[in-house]
């Protein structure tokens, strides 16, 4: 059974071969962010989040334990978001069904969850983790480097030209280079930890 996933130390695998709630709530505290992230991009509107984000987690508690990592085929987070999506069309589909006159909104929006398919829904998988995991590394290193390497590093999100962002910090364009390349440099090495300790796949 390990074979199925990149290391027999990953958190999935320990969530899913224990009873562990420490790994639970570990898993609980990184993935929930990305859950909420990708329910709002299928057009949930906010007030239902939070009771679909525990009925998402509720459903991969169960689920977890039969889920196998098949490389090239279905990475975690595809397999998490069909959960993701799976779920909040029942509960669409559920609402329109028990009031179909005055619930139009949620028809549309289980017709909607319904049309996406596997190929869409890995790719809305890997662009909300992207900038997930991204923000997370940030939000871990960022307090490594001083006030302006934040500042600069910030800038530079918005703004990619180096002689720009000098003028602006009163600095050549060859020294905010640097700043830039000490930020990017530790801030991708941290994301490439958390993917690893996340699952990496």
């Amino acid at each position: 059974m390990e074979k199925n996933y990149r290391t027999s130390q990953t958190l999935l695998y320990k969530i899913a071969h224990s009873d562990d709630d420490q790994s639970w709530d570990e898993f609980v505290k990184y993935y929930e962010g990305y859950i909420y992230v990708v329910i709002r991009s299928m057009g949930v509107k906010k007030e239902l989040v939070e009771d679909l984000l525990q009925d998402v987690l509720l459903k991969v508690w169960k689920s977890l334990p039969k889920y196998e990592y098949r490389e090239g085929e279905c990475t975690f987070r595809t397999w998490l978001c069909l959960v993701i999506r799976t779920t909040v069309y029942n509960f669409f589909r559920k609402k329109s069904t028990k009031n179909d006159s005055k619930n139009v909104d949620y028809d549309a929006t289980a017709h909607a969850l319904d049309a996406i398919s596997e190929p869409e829904i890995n790719k809305i998988a890997e662009l909300e983790w992207k900038s997930y995991i991204s923000n997370m590394a940030w939000k871990n290193v960022k307090d490594e480097f001083s006030d302006k390497s934040r500042e600069i590093f910030e800038a530079s999100i918005h703004e990619e030209d180096n002689k720009v962002l000098g003028e602006r910090f009163g600095m050549s364009a060859s020294s905010v280079r640097v700043y830039k390349s000490r930020v990017k440099k530790v801030l991708l090495r941290e994301i490439s930890r958390l993917n690893q300790e996340l699952g990496g796949a």
